[in-house]
């Protein structure tokens, strides 16, 4: 039988983790509610054979109360003997479900179930519901795999919001690819759509080339990048991209580049889009006028006929474009 007891807060072994489940929280908001109203809820603690108490529920609540130099709390305490380690993770986890738990939570819930002698088939189809997660066998591998990824990486994970299909690329990339790729990721902070293509060019350039991301992400361009705190950081992201992707693609980055500086020399009107053949594969270029009236589409029709005559005479600079891949 538990009884509400008025526990010291320094007899609570805080670094016995058994049941914590929380990654990365923000103890602002619950540091701020302590201070105005105190503690609204109670601890829940386990009695230890040394006599300390380990937590069941509330590693947030006493970390907020250590902050701010609480000396004891109220908290529910269980005997020994009293409840097994099942019953308290039910708990914990029961306790969490009420707010949306990230994605590492969402992955040490799972495995400490695990741990504790539930069936993967129980995890699958009693818990990762709970989770808002699809209960199948590939989903629990992918939740599982979670907690591989390096911590640093597992942070960046979490602080962004990404999903379990970039987590799966960062996994790809090993432990060493990881190390290498998190000053990166810190210092620029691409969100998912970027985490997923850097990592896929880095990954295929490294298996085209047979050589380790780590030693790709060494070059001395991604250093000066990395180095560079002036550039706004949605530049050097871009500067990222740009490296990345010629290295994956030099031929089609090379031919990309001639044809922005075509483009760029004839000065269309901006209500002229001229594009390149998709991937430069294939002859046809196309071309878009937008106009109000057919006095702007005469202009435009004039402007297009000036840039032609000034090409006369010349090799047609649209077929050195697209026959120079």
């Amino acid at each position: 039988m538990r009884t509400l007891e008025q526990i010291p807060l320094a007899g609570i072994d805080v670094e016995d983790a058994t049941f914590l489940v929380t990654f990365l929280p923000d103890l602002k908001p619950l540091v701020a509610s302590l201070k105005l109203v105190g503690l609204l809820e109670p601890l829940i603690l386990r009695e230890k054979a040394d006599g300390t108490y380990q937590i069941v529920c509330g590693f947030k609540r006493a970390e907020a109360l250590r902050h701010l130099a609480v000396s004891e709390a109220a908290a529910f305490v269980y005997p020994q003997g009293e409840l097994d380690n099942l019953q308290a993770l039910a708990l914990t986890i029961g306790h969490n479900i009420t707010r949306p738990l990230n994605l590492v939570e969402k992955a040490q819930a799972v495995e400490k179930l695990l741990d504790f002698g539930v069936s993967e088939r129980e995890v699958i189809d009693g818990y990762l519901p709970l989770f808002a997660l699809q209960p199948h066998m590939s989903m629990l591998k992918q939740v599982r795999d979670l907690l591989a990824l390096e911590r640093g990486v597992r942070e960046y994970l979490v602080q962004e919001d990404l999903s379990l299909t970039a987590a799966a690329r960062l996994l790809d990339l090993g432990q060493e690819g990881q190390k290498a790729i998190l000053p990166l990721l810190l210092a620029l902070r691409p969100g998912e759509n970027r985490v997923k293509e850097i990592i896929s060019f880095l990954r295929e350039i490294s298996l085209r080339d047979g050589v380790p991301v780590s030693s790709i992400l060494t070059r001395q361009d991604i250093g000066e990048l990395l180095a560079d705190t002036q550039t706004p950081r949605p530049q050097r992201l871009e500067q990222l991209r740009r490296i990345v992707k010629q290295m994956r693609f030099p031929l089609l980055t090379a031919m990309e580049e001639r044809f922005a500086a075509y483009k760029q020399s004839i000065t269309l009107p901006p209500q002229i889009s001229f594009q390149p053949p998709p991937f430069f594969e294939g002859e046809e270029f196309r071309m878009e006028l937008r106009f109000k009236d057919f006095k702007e589409f005469r202009e435009l029709v004039a402007s297009l006929c000036l840039i032609a005559d000034a090409a006369e005479g010349e090799t047609d600079p649209l077929l050195d474009l697209s026959h120079s891949r």
